[in-house]
């Protein structure tokens, strides 16, 4: 007898909004409200997650929340990140949003996911749940420049992640990159998230250590292979966004 998936009604989403967008330029309006094919970027994960049936997805928001509340309006619930001290702060700023009964938890980067879709996340959903991991991180195989690199074993099992500032010459060569975006379990994400130490460089909270702290803890933590380079398509720059916005044109024709 097979077990059922667990319904949405039990599954959250975070989606990471909040960042000062400094390499943008950003000054009168968040990043995530540039626009991409006609729509700011934000709208496509929130549309994505409501097609999924995750109907009020939490926003967090911090620098220039104004401009992202005033095109949601209240079709999602918002967290507010008082101060910009990294992403792992971003996620803890919306946890206690998360309902006692909610299981599962996608994280997802505001400025990373344009060019997600429902199907992409319920498949992530569908592999999450099948293989009992505590995370599940999506990857894709590209031009990895800036991105971390996926550590596998000899069998194939991944080992780690490697950020690419701090990677070997071997290590940059690995192709297979971690977009960032995953689903957590609800346990997996509050045992972990409360254990990220603040970088004595920067002095932010890096939401991408809780890969590292996962693995030391022994928790299983698989992958969810993408072969499309476009979950892997970050906005960041002016450059990347004029980009996207070519990118855009040619899934609107395919």
């Amino acid at each position: 007898m097979t077990t059922p998936l667990p319904t949405f009604s039990t599954v959250q989403a975070i989606v990471l909004a909040g960042g000062r967008g400094t390499r943008m330029k950003a000054v009168e309006k968040n990043k995530v409200m540039y626009e991409v094919g006609g729509k700011p970027m934000i709208s496509y994960s929130v549309s994505a997650l409501k097609e999924l049936g995750i109907e009020r997805p939490i926003v967090v928001i911090g620098f220039s929340k104004e401009s992202i509340q005033e095109y949601l309006k209240d079709t999602v619930e918002y967290a507010i990140q008082a101060e910009a001290k990294g992403t792992a702060d971003a996620v803890r700023s919306a946890m206690p949003q998360i309902k006692p009964d909610t299981q599962n938890v996608f994280v997802l980067y505001g400025d990373h996911t344009t060019f997600y879709t429902a199907k992409v996340l319920r498949q992530l959903f569908d592999h999450h749940i099948a293989s009992g991991a505590g995370m599940t991180l999506i990857t894709t195989h590209t031009e990895p420049a800036g991105y971390g690199r996926v550590l596998r074993d000899a069998n194939g099992a991944m080992i780690g992640v490697v950020e690419e500032k701090v990677a070997t010459e071997e290590q940059k060569k690995i192709r297979e990159i971690n977009t960032g975006n995953a689903v957590y379990t609800a346990e997996f994400l509050k045992k972990y998230l409360s254990k990220i130490e603040m970088n004595p460089v920067s002095g932010e909270y890096y939401f991408t250590d809780i890969i590292e702290l996962g693995f030391r803890g022994h928790e299983k933590i698989e992958t969810f292979v993408v072969e499309d380079e476009l979950v892997a398509v970050g906005i960041n720059t002016p450059d990347q966004l004029q980009n996207a916005e070519q990118l855009m044109k040619g899934v609107k024709k395919g």
